[in-house]
């Protein structure tokens, strides 16, 4: 078997976690392109009139599970954050190696812009952390599901619709 260059193997590492990253990126394209299709729905129910209680049922289980879907999509960018995560820090071990010696270390240098405790865990609120951000998201769905809710039935008990 033919080995591998510690180069080599940093480059593939480096290819491989910019494909997890850009898998990330279109779960949660995905995930937006969903929740915007069953909003589309509700609000086309509600725009229609909820005329029976089979109309505001469809309507209110589409909200319910709009927000089981961003639970969903909640936990897959934690999954995606974890394997991320791993793959810079490996990365990161990488450019400490010998072999590696001379060679700019990317992952290091980004410590400047992004610090690093003792650990090697970024200092919380003092870096670019996309997937914290990212997580937020879900819950403005949910919360938009919530208000949507509450809102048709509230509309339906005083006969507004």
């Amino acid at each position: 078997m033919i080995g591998v260059s510690k180069f080599e193997e940093y480059k593939l590492f480096v290819e491989d976690t910019a494909r997890f990253t850009d898998r990330r990126q279109m779960v949660t394209n995905i995930y937006v392109a969903i929740n915007t299709v069953l909003l589309s729905g509700v609000a086309l129910l509600v725009d229609g009139g909820l005329e029976n209680w089979v109309m505001l049922l469809a309507a209110e289980a589409i909200l319910a599970g709009g927000i089981a879907v961003c639970l969903f999509w909640r936990q897959l960018i934690h999954k995606y954050k974890a394997l991320v995560g791993l793959r810079i820090r490996e990365l990161r071990r990488m450019e400490e190696a010998p072999e590696m010696t001379g060679c700019h270390r990317m992952y290091h240098a980004e410590d400047e812009l992004y610090p690093r405790d003792e650990n090697g865990e970024m200092i919380k609120g003092q870096g670019l952390n996309i997937s914290d951000l990212e997580r937020r998201l879900p819950w403005v769905f949910i919360v938009v599901y919530a208000i949507f809710g509450v809102g048709i039935a509230v509309a339906w008990t005083i006969g507004l619709i």
